[in-house]
């Protein structure tokens, strides 16, 4: 029996095949695949990898279906570096479940974005609305009346295109939302 429900990939042996021992010469004779529970081994840039945990969420896109993502667990980062065109990365297996008529294949292009934190409920304003006080501290520009004020705010995390607002600001007050030359 098999040790768990899939479909036959590839049968590699015909009816009459001398099959060694396994402790021998290993052949593999069936593959076995479970459509519904797959994993994808990603390769983390050396720089991010001290971030990644086993446990994370990663949102999955694949490039065969541009307008689906799929939600995975961070299960194994590897130990071993691998170099990638004079760049050192690490592979992480994330593991995911596919609904059985996503129109997911095995062997389809994919990549991952590890959730390295998250947050609900928060005030994020755009990157682009951030500037400095002369002292280097975030402030945004606030529409009061007609004018505008430059509010110190306290930042929170970001993704790099909006940040959240930890501090400074309210929920509905409007910013400029470019950066001011000085």
């Amino acid at each position: 029996p098999a040790p768990f429900d899939g479909i036959v990939a590839s049968i590699n042996a015909e009816e009459g095949d001398m099959i060694p021992s396994p402790t021998m010469a290993p052949r593999r004779i069936i593959s076995l695949i479970d459509p519904t529970s797959m994993e994808l081994t990603v390769e983390v840039d050396e720089i991010d990898i001290p971030k990644v945990e086993v446990g994370q969420e990663a949102i999955i896109t694949l490039d065969a279906l541009p307008d689906k993502e799929f939600t995975g667990v961070v299960t194994t980062i590897y130990p071993v570096p691998v170099e990638v065109g004079g760049v050192i990365v690490y592979n992480v297996k994330i593991e995911l479940d596919v609904p059985e008529d996503s129109g997911v294949r095995v062997g389809m292009s994919a990549s991952a974005d590890i959730v390295l934190a998250k947050r609900s409920d928060v005030l994020i304003v755009p990157d682009r609305a951030i500037n400095e006080d002369s002292d280097g501290n975030p402030i945004v520009y606030v529409v009061v009346d007609e004018g505008l004020e430059e509010r110190p705010v306290v930042l929170g995390i970001s993704d790099g295109f909006n940040t959240e607002v930890i501090s400074g600001l309210k929920e509905g007050e409007i910013i400029q939302a470019t950066r001011v030359k000085r």
